[in-house]
């Protein structure tokens, strides 16, 4: 199983994309995206759940849950952009969650359609835009409020391995620090992402990996398992190699 992560830098950022016939391996971001089917259909695996999306429809995946997109013989526009872009969203959502199910675009079809269009200086705009789909999307979610952890403190486990991740980190260490018995943080992980706390570290270290070996850097393999959290060259080329399919010499061949 392939993962990998990404982050914007600046604070308002909005990209955009027409894609066709799109396939993405499972990764998690810190970012919002929207997702919508102009002709054919696919699958976006979201949290675990598998969710269909056909032509005509859109989802809206809220930052940090972990997906997969898989489309064939489709046209399909993603929009990625800053969380400061909808502060509104999050206040209507407060302390529950989004369920991500198709929506259909109905009257908004013809903004969602062309949010590829959008130009990344065009702040107000795409704000109006933005805002007027969340309000869409909040009325036809379902919403529900988790039974094992609330997202603040989410955020805040997210958060601390995004900083610490070339540390050694235990989850019995991160249960204290967060003041939770390890087993409920570790089911509450795994039912809020899908996958399990070591996956979820290792999204973080494979992808610090993955920045280490592109371009033109001439750090040995071994350099490079080190600086990304990993104690044993051979722990970090099984994991780079499920994470991605490939060794890291393969990669960094095909990254230069």
């Amino acid at each position: 199983m392939k993962y990998h992560i990404e982050n914007f830098n600046g604070t308002l950022d909005f990209r955009s994309k027409l894609r066709q016939n799109w396939w993405v391996e499972l990764h998690i971001h810190e970012y919002s995206e929207i997702l919508y089917c102009k002709s054919g259909s696919g699958f976006i695996s979201v949290n675990g759940r598998n969710v269909p999306l056909g032509s005509g429809e859109f989802v809206w995946i809220p930052p940090n849950y972990v997906h997969q997109l898989s489309f064939q013989n489709s046209e399909v526009v993603c929009a990625v952009f800053s969380n400061d872009f909808i502060p509104l969203f999050f206040s209507a959502l407060g302390e529950r969650r989004l369920i991500v199910s198709p929506i259909s675009a109905d009257e908004l079809t013809d903004v969602i359609g062309e949010l590829y269009l959008l130009q990344r200086n065009q702040y107000l705009k795409i704000s109006g835009v933005l805002n007027m789909i969340a309000e869409k999307v909040i009325e036809h979610s379902e919403l529900e409020v988790s039974s094992f952890i609330d997202g603040v403190l989410f955020q805040k486990v997210v958060s601390y391995l995004s900083s610490h991740y070339i540390e050694e980190i235990k989850l019995s260490e991160l249960a204290k620090l967060f003041g939770y018995n390890e087993k409920y943080l570790s089911h509450a992980l795994h039912s809020l992402t899908g996958i399990h706390f070591s996956q979820l570290l290792a999204f973080y270290r494979i992808e610090h990996a993955k920045k280490l070996l592109s371009g033109n850097s001439q750090k040995s393999v071994t350099t490079v398992a080190l600086e990304s959290g990993f104690s044993a060259i051979n722990t970090f080329h099984r994991a780079f190699l499920k994470h991605t399919g490939m060794t890291p010499l393969q990669y960094r061949h095909n990254n230069r």
